[in-house]
């Protein structure tokens, strides 16, 4: 009989965040039965009345209902949620949240034609250093001042689907430590274009050039948080890929869109929150070779590497004496001169450490860029966190464990653009002799974000630390994604992705 091995990574590099399970007590409330009479009153007098029966406030955006408008009605021991959608239409729907009832509209399942429509302009290429012509991987392309875009996969190859509302738009190119190109879409003849990014040089007498304290440096990174990252809730929508290998042979590929709902950088304390639009994924590429793997939490858990957000504890103040920090250079970012400090564990602590670097912007003292990971240490440290199920006789170590979270300019504010998970374990088993390596990679992109007045998602919408990403999602489709953008895939995923279709097809 086969062996089965669930490998689950929880992503120790972040504290355990843990949900308040208040589905009860919300259904307790709307479930309350009140007694109302009420006859042409306006809306905003009836719902005062109803928040006195029910003991509870309310809590809604006046732009969504015209609270004038005049209400009748009689209600003898009906329930609060059912007099509630008599009153405003089923077109709201409500969450409780501590002594707050929150009414938002209903959100719109997205609905997106299974082919390119008319009103989008597709253009594709690839981006290569100007110099060596070798390929740029994850660089920007982005509509300018407009929160909009996508990035290129690790060959260096893009395609954006672009509004045509945006056409008269500029087109620019981003890569960490290049001159950024700019091209306006008016211009562009055909749907194709490659771009050659120049290397940035940022010469001396453009930079005043002093010694840097990087612990002076992080602690004004830290300072200006609220000048620097928004202070107001976002909807963000994005793409996320979860890839699985085995030996080097894919054996997964999984897909989804994504809302995240983003809480302002004013509260730590307010979770960020994720909600599945539509997903796709693929039979497997090669079926596993003795064991299963599988990773638990993914997309929940890429968010939180906004480590701004989450305040990393190598950012934090109270562990500044738990690192050993060092300026590195001063490099090139987006067309913007930015300093570059290298981070590692110092002495003994009783948490997890991480090293790396931290890209950070010289004019408004933005952290814009991170790069960090576990050394041995700290990988030997969480090595029992990481692994949630065996089978006996299995030995299971976490070999690598790499993070990068990416921050992008918009309106004079750093927003949340991208992040990417790599880990690899190794699996062992000598009676079965089993000796595998599992190398998983989890890419999340912003393609777009706007203010939002949402609080939270339906509770069944939301993704949590405990699902499994490729059990919540349905087969693969090639056309599935539309015009939504997404992560095009590199030629060797591609390769696999052209099996996968001649399996569908067959």
């Amino acid at each position: 009989m086969r062996n089965v091995l669930r490998v689950i990574s929880l992503i120790a590099f972040c504290c355990i965040f843990l949900e308040v399970a208040a589905q009860n007590e919300d259904r307790f409330i709307l479930e309350k039965k009140i007694n109302l009479h009420v006859q042409n009153q306006s809306l905003s007098d009836v719902l005062s009345k109803v928040s006195a029966l029910a003991n509870i406030n309310f809590s809604y955006d006046p732009s969504i209902f015209n609270s004038e408008e005049p209400v009748s009605g009689d209600y003898e021991n009906i329930e609060l949620e059912q007099v509630l959608l008599d009153i405003l239409g089923d077109q709201y729907q409500f969450q409780v949240l501590e002594d707050q009832l929150i009414i938002t509209l209903v959100k719109e399942k997205v609905s997106i034609p299974d082919s390119p429509s008319s009103d989008i302009f597709i253009i594709s290429g690839t981006i290569t250093d100007a110099n060596t012509q070798n390929p740029l991987p994850y660089a920007s392309i982005s509509i300018h001042e407009i929160p909009f875009g996508t990035i290129a996969n690790r060959d260096g190859q893009y395609e954006l689907k672009i509004p045509k509302i945006y056409l008269d738009s500029m087109l620019v190119f981003s890569s960490m430590g290049y001159t950024q190109e700019f091209v306006s879409l008016n211009t562009l003849t055909d749907n194709q274009m490659n771009v050659e990014m120049k290397p940035a040089i940022i010469r001396l007498g453009e930079v005043v050039v002093t010694a840097i304290d990087p612990v002076v440096l992080l602690d004004n990174v830290v300072e200006r948080i609220p000048d620097n990252y928004p202070q107001d809730n976002r909807l963000m929508t994005s793409f996320y890929r979860e890839v699985l290998l085995q030996d080097d042979h894919y054996i997964s590929v999984s897909e989804a869109i994504m809302e995240i709902l983003k809480a302002s950088y004013s509260n730590q304390f307010r979770e960020d929150r994720v909600s599945l639009l539509k997903g796709r994924k693929s039979p497997d590429v090669e079926t596993f070779k003795y064991v299963d793997f599988k990773m638990q939490g993914g997309p929940f858990y890429i968010t939180k590497l906004d480590v701004v957000k989450t305040m990393y504890s190598f950012l934090d103040k109270t562990n500044r004496a738990y690192y050993k920090y060092e300026a590195d250079f001063m490099i090139d970012y987006s067309g913007r001169p930015t300093y570059v400090i290298l981070f590692e564990p110092k002495g003994k602590a009783d948490f997890t450490r991480f090293e790396g670097r931290l890209y950070i912007d010289k004019e408004t003292l933005a952290l814009v860029h991170a790069e960090f990971g576990l050394g041995k240490e700290g990988i030997k440290s969480t090595r029992e966190n990481l692994v949630k199920k065996k089978p006996k006789g299995f030995n299971v170590k976490p070999q690598k464990l790499d993070y990068q979270v990416t921050y992008k300019l918009n309106g004079g504010r750093w927003y949340l653009g991208s992040a990417q998970i790599s880990v690899d374990f190794r699996v062992k088993s000598k009676s079965d002799d089993i000796n595998s390596v599992f190398h998983s990679v989890s890419d999340l992109l912003i393609t777009n974000h706007e203010k939002t007045n949402l609080r939270r998602f339906l509770r069944d919408d939301m993704f949590v630390s405990t699902d499994i990403f490729t059990e919540m999602i349905i087969d693969y489709d090639k056309e599935f994604w539309g015009n939504f953008n997404v992560i095009k895939p590199n030629e060797d995923l591609r390769e696999a992705i052209h099996e996968i279709n001649n399996v569908i097809t067959k």
